[in-house]
């Protein structure tokens, strides 16, 4: 657009000859007396003196401008006005100016309280906040902080401790044959610069990416409810009821671990327990109502005051949590994501977009609950269950979102969780195997998915977004009403709506020319490989189903620099490339292997595992992939659970039980078995596979992850896949910390130490492993035992090193 600047008119000029005067011609003025401003009387030409008629006037009166009104009473006025803006803008906004005081320390009291003196602000700021609480107490709408319990008198060695302990803070060493005065000098020296360079210094440790960001305040909404009205609105029909309908719900829990006085209690039937056993456990920690599909005795002193029987809970259960949150997904845009692999970040590109059209977005995503822009709050599961559902999208409604995107699961959409969710667009991305350890068959699987587009029905509102480079996809399109529009996505198919024109692949970038059937868009983004364009793809087919702005739809997709555990590059200066990856189906492995290739990668290393206690039948196909599509394949656990990755005796090689269970189904799919790959062990050499590529294995996954990393050379990329974002491991009924990014980060530290001492880890076997506890090393020889850092050397346990590789 073209921009003429026009010249100012001269009438329009400024003057500044009549807006200043300048001191030193002020000052040359003459002053005049008050005798001399008097006007003069009219003199005629005949000397005489000739009266002006207007001095006989009488005096005019002043104007009344404050009409009738004196100054104070007008000002009076005007604060009385304001004092009653200010109560109604209290009252409008009471709940959020309350929050965010409550936890405002009470102001100091007593003697010793010392007024401010007016040259710290901020603290004159925080003591008037600490006084309106305060007010606020006084009135009843705040609780009072509780009493600080006095401190006690130490004792006289208690005071020598502290001494002392303060006389070692800053690891101060006094020399004895040094004068103790001089030494103390030095010493408070020393300790004074030390703490003006760490003062100095936090000055400038400033987060950088978080700059500029500013992050509301979230406030839980609050809900009340008769009985009667919840199943009024849920109508939920029930087979009869016993006690007081009319008494009062503040909450609904099906889980009774988390019941709070005032709460439903909903008795759900699930596949490993019973929500009847723990009623009266509920019960105890206040629930004062219940909703039961069995007929159940309560024993009266127990405080519930009503009991309601109806045929399903299981199936009741979205709609009473639906009415009693007010239904808040039916105020909000709602996208629906389903498929095998990418909702997750699809979801985010989803997000960023719609937060770049200026919507207020929330989510719920395998990785994070985000109430709207980077409000986030971490998730547990792919899809919560419908009281969580609910609950998040009140809190979200509450606090300003607009719209919100959510996976959503084979296991949400079977288990009804997603049925009272008024959900405006679909979307589905893929369909692989997985699951099948809770879906009887693929078919099974593919019709669960399919119940999110059966609910496409208004051509008005509703939109269906479908990859069609999916054998499945006129499935999922024939779902639902035949007249909801359809945007397809695709890259292999031409024929679809929104499809890449070209794109480039790098380490560092992914660069693609999207068609549409609005224009051609040029997007450069930091996710990396070829399955993220799909991912791409569908965010843009969102966007063109909703009628966003192009530009909003580049910018919003290229806000997202990355997701959390999805092809996530772990950079620590080294020479070869990290990447964690989520994938844990063998379409998502062969998907990203094929994209790690494409990324020219010399050799790829292959860190894999599958979990206990699920689909047996995928674990040879994982392994499979990995050793066709991987130079190198370290076989691992992932999530073991009460299923046995492998157990075999890690120095003397041989099995410790008949039960190798994961890891020999893995190995099944290359056509060996646990006890071929142990017998290779004896000779200390393990041969190439058919293809020439390596494999090994370790059932401890710290150990499987070091390897990997110590073997990278420059060019390689370290593939770690299975786990992605998820930061614990499961073995057992235990649930430990376990973060694959954050063991790679170590991996690379603790490989460059070994790098440093002059222990060259590349020429070794990628199973040789030396155990210090928590600490494992690649490839160490006795000699060289002596150069590795360690802390205890009395813990290394050599295991048997393969000679050739």
């Amino acid at each position: 657009m073209a921009f003429t600047f026009l010249s100012i008119p001269h009438f329009l000029s400024p003057q500044p000859h009549f807006l200043s005067l300048k001191p030193q011609f002020a000052a040359l003025r003459p002053s005049l007396s008050p005798r001399q401003l008097k006007p003069l009387h009219a003199i005629g030409p005949d000397g005489k003196y000739y009266p002006d008629p207007s001095d006989d006037d009488p005096p005019e009166a002043p104007e009344d401008s404050g009409h009738g009104v004196s100054k104070f009473q007008q000002i009076q006025r005007q604060a009385s006005r304001h004092q009653k803006l200010q109560e109604a803008d209290f009252k409008k906004h009471q709940n959020t100016m309350l929050s965010a005081i409550a936890d405002v320390e009470d102001p100091p009291e007593g003697p010793g309280a010392e007024p401010s003196s007016g040259d710290d602000l901020f603290g004159d700021i925080d003591q008037a906040i600490a006084l309106k609480r305060q007010e606020f107490v006084k009135q009843g709408l705040l609780k009072p902080n509780p009493k600080a319990e006095a401190a006690e008198e130490l004792e006289a060695e208690e005071v020598v401790d502290l001494e002392e302990i303060d006389a070692l803070q800053g690891l101060r060493i006094v020399s004895e044959d040094s004068e103790e005065q001089g030494g103390a000098k030095l010493d408070s020296n020393v300790s004074d610069l030390d703490e003006q360079v760490s003062v100095s210094s936090s000055l400038f440790d400033m987060d950088f990416d978080n700059y500029g960001k500013t992050r509301a305040r979230i406030v839980e909404p609050k809900f009340k409810m008769s009985l009667a009205e919840v199943l009024d609105e849920s109508k939920v029909v029930p087979i009869s009821v016993y006690g007081d309908l009319e008494v009062e719900i503040t909450g609904i829990q099906h889980d009774s671990r988390v019941v709070s006085a005032g709460d439903l209690f909903v008795c759900c039937v699930g596949r490993k327990t019973d929500g009847h056993l723990y009623l009266s456990e509920a019960i105890k920690r206040g629930a004062v109502a219940v909703v039961a599909s069995k007929e159940i005795y309560m024993e009266e002193s127990l405080g519930c005051k009503a009991l309601v029987i109806v045929e399903d809970t299981n199936v009741d259960l979205p709609a009473l949590a639906a009415s009693f949150y007010r239904h808040p997904s039916e105020n909000m845009s709602v996208i629906g994501i389903t498929g095998t692999n990418g909702k997750t970040t699809s979801a985010y590109l989803i997000k960023g977009m719609y937060e770049a059209m200026g919507l207020r977005t929330g989510m719920l995503s395998t990785v994070a609950y985000y109430v709207h822009g980077d409000n986030k709050l971490e998730s547990p599961d792919t899809t919560p269950d419908a009281v969580m559902v609910q609950n998040m999208m009140a809190k979200m409604l509450h606090n300003g979102a607009e719209a919100v995107v959510m996976e959503a699961s084979s296991h949400a959409l079977a288990l009804s969780r997603c049925d009272e969710v008024d959900i405006d667009i679909a979307i589905f991305t893929n369909l692989t195997r997985d699951h099948l350890d809770f879906h009887a068959t693929e078919e099974e699987y593919k019709e669960a998915k399919g119940k999110l587009f059966s609910r496409m029905v208004d051509p008005e509102r509703h939109r269906k977004v479908v990859n069609i480079d999916d054998p499945n996809a006129p499935f999922f399109i024939s779902q639902g009403s035949p007249d909801v529009p359809v945007v397809t996505f695709a890259m292999e198919n031409k024929n679809a709506d929104v499809y890449p024109l070209k794109f480039e692949l790098s380490l560092f970038e992914t660069q693609v020319l999207v068609n549409t059937p609005n224009g051609i868009l040029e997007i450069s983004s930091g996710l990396l490989g070829r399955h993220n364009i799909y991912n791409i793809l569908a965010a843009v087919a969102v966007g063109i189903a909703v009628g966003a702005p192009l530009e909003d739809i580049v910018r919003g997709i290229e806000e997202v620099d990355a997701v959390p555990g999805r092809c996530e590059l772990i950079d620590e200066e080294q020479a070869f490339g990290v990447i964690v990856d989520y994938a844990h189906t063998p379409d998502a492995l062969s998907r990203l292997l094929d994209s790690v290739r494409e990324l020219g990668a010399r050799r790829i290393i292959t860190v894999i595992g599958c979990p206990g206690e699920s689909d047996r039948g995928k674990r040879p196909m994982m392994a499979k992939i990995a050793t066709d599509k991987s130079d190198v394949t370290i076989l691992t656990s992932d999530n073991p659970k009460n299923e046995d990755p492998c157990i075999f005796d890690i120095l003397n090689l041989t099995l410790a039980s008949s039960s190798v269970d994961i890891l020999d189904d893995m190995l099944s799919g290359i056509g060996w078995t646990m006890q071929e790959y142990l017998k290779h062990g004896e000779h200390d050499y393990y041969p190439p596979l058919p293809n020439g590529h390596r494999i090994f294995l370790h059932d401890i996954r710290r150990v499987a992850v070091r390897c990997a990393v110590a073997m990278g050379e420059e060019g390689d990329m370290v593939v770690v896949a299975g786990k992605g974002h998820e930061a614990y491991q499961i073995e057992g009924d235990k649930k430990e910390f376990f973060d694959d990014r954050e063991e790679c980060r170590e991996a690379l530290q603790y490989v460059d130490e070994l790098h440093q001492a002059g222990i060259d880890t590349n020429q070794y076997g990628p199973v040789l492993m030396v155990m210090i506890h928590e600490n494992f090393v690649v490839g160490v020889t006795e000699d060289q035992l002596e150069d590795f850092p360690t802390k205890d050397e009395k813990n290394f346990q050599l295991f048997h090193s393969p000679k050739s590789v």
